[in-house]
């Protein structure tokens, strides 16, 4: 089984990288794709930077980690990424091939208020990942529509890193490399990415 980690690699940083280990081992999957969204549907601030970088930034960062792999299939649709839309395009793609959703708690206290969520809840699977932070009884997911004969609930223990964390620093001139793959650390250092930008803004050409 194939499971899908989406979210907008903003940049890619150890913590993703961490969780996607642990999804893969403890959920006893076969790959991990990391797959960065084209336009987020669940945030008002824009993407710093392009979806072209996040999507090379994670295939600079999943680059020999075994299992791991890069998807483009967000950012080459464009648009709005709607977790149904790449559900539905997984199965079309892949007949027969199974793949399941990769979803931090604090996601999936959201599902109502996503895109068909009542479709997506029908047509997916879904691995859950609670981690310190955030914890979910599966009763609660039951409450908000996930099906529990196609609900894994799993508890990691990664890094609390965050990407705005990985911004700020870089916005105020601080290394980086503690928190982010070495190659994307020179990726950002060579493209000069975030560091014209205020954390959260969209940056402009």
């Amino acid at each position: 089984m194939t499971g899908i980690m989406g979210g907008t690699f903003d940049p890619v940083h150890n913590g993703h990288l961490a969780a996607a280990r642990q999804l893969r081992d403890l959920a006893g999957l076969d790959q991990v794709w990391l797959m960065p969204n084209a336009t987020p549907p669940h945030r008002t601030a824009a993407p710093v930077a392009s979806a072209d970088d996040r999507l090379r930034m994670v295939q600079l960062a999943v680059d020999s980690e075994p299992g791991l792999a890069p998807s483009a299939l967000e950012v080459d649709r464009g648009g709005i990424s709607y977790t149904i839309d790449t559900v539905r395009e997984l199965a079309r793609a892949f007949p027969g091939r199974p793949f399941v959703i990769l979803l931090g708690s604090d996601a999936a206290l959201q599902i109502r208020g996503w895109h068909e969520a009542d479709a997506l809840l029908d047509e997916a699977r879904f691995v859950i990942f609670n981690r310190p932070e955030t914890t979910l009884a599966p009763q609660t997911l039951h409450e908000l529509g996930f099906e529990p004969t196609r609900t894994q609930i799993l508890h990691l223990d990664t890094p609390a890193i965050a990407a705005h964390q990985v911004r700020d620093r870089l916005a105020r001139g601080a290394a980086i490399d503690d928190l982010v793959p070495a190659a994307v650390a020179d990726y950002i250092r060579t493209h000069r990415l975030y560091h014209s930008a205020s954390p959260g803004v969209e940056r402009r050409a």
